[in-house]
Order: C-alpha cells, then sequence, then structure tokens
C-alpha cells in the first residue's frame, strides 16, 4: 500500500513524484504556503494524489480515500462554538455508521485520559493553546486508525515542555497504528520525534527556509 503523488508544481516551485509506504515515514520541507497548495491537491479532484491498495487505486478527494488518510493540519483541528468531544467525534458524526459511532464513543474516554483532557471533553473549544489543537487531532486521528497520516507542522508554536509531551504522544501513537507518515513542515528542526526515510527540501523563489 502507498500513497503516491506526481510531479507537481507548487506556486513557484517543481516538486517530484514521490510515494509514502505503508509504516514509512517521509517529509517534505518548505514554506506553509506551499504546504498548503499540496494539501489542496490532495483534497482536490486534480489526479495529482492517490492512495494505491491491492484492492486498486483510490483518487484523492475521494471518500473511499478520506477513510484510509487523515491529516492533521497545523492548529487547525477544531470548531470553537463545540465542544472538544463533538469537535473530536465530528468525522464519525458526519460518516460514520452506527457501530462505528459507539466504537468510538466507547473508545474516547480512555485514549481522552491517556492524553489528559477528559476533564475537558464537554468544555466548549474557544480559543486554545496549540498545544491544545493539537491533542484534539491527534485525539481523532487515533480513533480513526488511517493508513496514511499527512501531518502539516503539527508541533509549530508549541511551548518547549508541550512540544516535548506532544512529540512523545505523537510518536506513540503514530508506532502503535503503523501508518505511514508524510510530514509537510516549514523547517528540518520541526521538533517531531520522526526518525524520517527521506526528506527532502524546498524553497520559492522569494522563500527562506
Amino acid at each position: 500500500m502507498r500513497l503516491c503523488w506526481n510531479a507537481m508544481r507548487l506556486l513557484d516551485i517543481e516538486i517530484p513524484a514521490g510515494a509514502v509506504l505503508h509504516g514509512e515515514k517521509r517529509r517534505l520541507v518548505m514554506p506553509r504556503r506551499y504546504q498548503l497548495d499540496w494539501l489542496r491537491r490532495m483534497a482536490g479532484a486534480t489526479g495529482c494524489v492517490w492512495l494505491e491498495t491491492g484492492e486498486g487505486d483510490l483518487a484523492g478527494g475521494s471518500e473511499a480515500f478520506a477513510r484510509r488518510v487523515t491529516c492533521m493540519m497545523h492548529q487547525r483541528s477544531a470548531l470553537a462554538n463545540l465542544s472538544l468531544r463533538e469537535n473530536i467525534m465530528l468525522p464519525f458524526l458526519y460518516a460514520g455508521g452506527d457501530a462505528e459511532i459507539a466504537r468510538v464513543a466507547a473508545a474516547l474516554p480512555g485514549l481522552a485520559q491517556r492524553l489528559d483532557i477528559a476533564d475537558k471533553l464537554d468544555e466548549q473549544v474557544g480559543e486554545r493553546s496549540g498545544y491544545m489543537y493539537g491533542l484534539i487531532s491527534l485525539c481523532r486521528t487515533l480513533l480513526l486508525q488511517p493508513d496514511f497520516i499527512v501531518v502539516q507542522d503539527a508541533h509549530a508554536g508549541m511551548q518547549p515542555h508541550r512540544q516535548e509531551m506532544f512529540r512523545r504522544l505523537f510518536c506513540e501513537g503514530v508506532e502503535a497504528m503503523g501508518a505511514g507518515v508524510l510530514y509537510l513542515s516549514a523547517s528540518v528542526q520541526d521538533g517531531s520525534g520522526l526518525d524520517f526515510c527521506q526528506s527532502l527540501e524546498f524553497a520559492g523563489a522569494e522563500e527562506s527556509l
């Protein structure tokens, strides 16, 4: 199983074709506006990104693709007017069946305890720290159990002591799932804690890494 992408032009840089095998961890280092362009290509029906499986290819932007590939966006994982619990459950409430919703509802309390957010589940999200946004996104990802995770600078902007805690929880979760990871970072010093089998750096004409 592979998460694949064609060679593509992101704004003013050229990205070569590539792939992440299930269980591998690869990184693309580029400024955030290029990351967002890459994510738009993946989410749209452009044919640029697809999932190669034993049963056939799944196009980026399709429902089948979204069930197997989860995104962890930089500090964009929550709706402020909903509770933490509602935010975490959103993907399942919209697309999951009754059995899946029941499974996730049963698993959430224990997982929230591990992430130290059990006492906050019914609080309205409102304005939270980057660390809390990261935990909401991580909790949702661990419940989804995807085959691949596309991560956009999940650790950026966190206080050093919070980053260390998030790094441990994130790496433990990734290893337990055995998921493939494509990590989009604005810096080689991303603090992810992951051991990448490949890291490629790109800069636009007027960008500096």
